[in-house]
């Protein structure tokens, strides 16, 4: 649960990855504290808050939100005005291509990678701004902008990476 509340406070933001860790560890806290007395209503109830959170920030921000829990996932975002999208990975791996996507100036990333790995994808010619809050992880900017004159109107990508004994990566094309 702790790690949930780090990462959100970490991104200055409430975002899926984050929250789920924070539902997760509440639930297996009430059970562990026998808050429920053998009942499972605490439990559902938050469960039920959590996922009805999950929804809400998915429909307010109009992005894609890849989760990989214990496993793996991708997707492609070819948004013809992109300005945020979310990635997270807990104990699995995520790929968010944005390749095809387009950002009239700016566009941010908050990407979660909790005992696991973010990658982004990005297209060549666009700024890249990587930060946020390695803990017993990484977070690598491994874009080929290095030595190459952007244009001054580029579109800049923010990318927000919180990594708990994981990796977060931007790069411009896929691992080999």
């Amino acid at each position: 649960m702790v790690l949930g509340v780090v990462a959100m406070v970490a991104q200055r933001r409430v975002s899926t990855g984050p929250v789920v860790i924070a539902v997760v560890g509440l639930v297996l806290l009430a059970g562990t504290l026998d808050w429920t007395s053998g009942d499972l209503l605490v439990p559902t109830v938050l469960a039920g808050v959590g996922i009805a959170v999950l929804l809400g920030l998915r429909r307010h921000h109009g992005t894609r939100t890849p989760i990989a829990l214990f496993g793996g996932a991708s997707s492609k975002e070819r948004s013809k005005h992109l300005s945020h999208a979310d990635v997270s990975a807990v104990f699995g791996g995520v790929t968010l291509d944005l390749r095809e996507a387009h950002i009239d100036s700016s566009a941010d990333v908050d990407a979660f990678a909790l005992f696991g790995g973010v990658d982004v994808l990005v297209p060549e010619g666009w700024r890249v701004s990587v930060g946020g809050m390695p803990f017993m992880g990484g977070i690598d900017d491994k874009t080929d902008n290095e030595g190459r004159v952007l244009p001054d109107d580029a579109p800049v990508l923010t990318v927000n990476g919180t990594a708990l004994f994981g990796t977060v990566t931007v790069a411009n094309q896929p691992k080999p």
